[in-house]
């Protein structure tokens, strides 16, 4: 899968997807692990609720791994079903 760059102020670039350091051409494993706590919760609502992928600015890929992730963290107990 190509990345779209643009480029940005100076030698910076911007890339349109979210994780741009995962699932490249050598990547071996999944877009996000449910053991990603820290990561998982910058893409729930304070109600637990995943944000949409407008919101969040993911790709259909990487919102399907985020799906996944947060079951299985849910599941284990590691993230509540509900906010509090």
């Amino acid at each position: 899968m190509r990345e779209r760059t643009t480029r940005k102020e100076g030698n910076t670039y911007h890339t349109t997807r979210r994780f741009p350091e995962r699932g490249g051409h050598g990547w071996v494993g999944p877009l996000v692990d449910y053991k990603e706590l820290e990561l998982i919760r910058k893409f729930l609502t304070t109600s637990s609720k995943l944000m949409s992928r407008k919101r969040a600015g993911t790709s259909t890929q990487e919102q399907r791994a985020l799906k996944i992730a947060v079951k299985q963290a849910r599941f284990l107990a590691l993230l509540p079903y509900r906010g509090t």
